[in-house]
């Protein structure tokens, strides 16, 4: 009879006893919001959206309102932003780009001396080039003359 009595309040025990929550949710969800401690009250960040509201007691409860933005320093900041990332952007396209091919310089030709003496000299350095040109050319002939002569007379 013991036996049935323990095991009948064991029963009635497990019954009793809360059951575990099974609404399918996963542990460990973020919450919505988050609250900071503060002087007056709390200070509550929605994760969502971003917006953060002052909560502070009153004579009826608790109330929460909405921490005004400097709306104007925003947009400021933001176009300041903008400016530098287009620049930067700008700045990277050209850092991009090959340089453009070193420019000679202004005057190519050496600057003027004396021009005739430079042509005379240079007219005599063509002729000595050209006589010795055509000496060698009348010798290698003349060694192909030679050459055809004697094969002649051998053959």
């Amino acid at each position: 009879m013991r036996n049935l009595t323990l095991a009948i309040a064991a029963v009635l025990a497990c019954a009793a006893s809360p059951a575990p929550a099974q609404d399918g949710a996963p542990p460990n969800v973020p919450s919505r919001y988050t609250f900071n401690r503060v002087d007056d009250g709390f200070l509550r960040l929605d994760n969502s959206s971003g917006q953060i509201a002052f909560c502070s007691p009153h004579a009826v409860g608790w109330a929460c309102q909405a921490v005004p933005e400097d709306r104007a320093a925003l947009e400021k900041e933001i176009a300041r932003l903008q400016g530098e990332v287009a620049s930067l952007k700008s700045e990277v396209a050209a850092l991009r780009e090959p340089p453009p091919p070193p420019r000679p310089p202004a005057e190519l030709t050496p600057p003027p001396t004396d021009k005739s003496e430079d042509a005379t000299k240079l007219r005599e350095d063509l002729e000595r080039a050209r006589a010795a040109f055509e000496q060698a050319w009348r010798r290698l002939v003349e060694m192909i003359v030679n050459f055809q002569k004697d094969m002649m007379r051998k053959g």
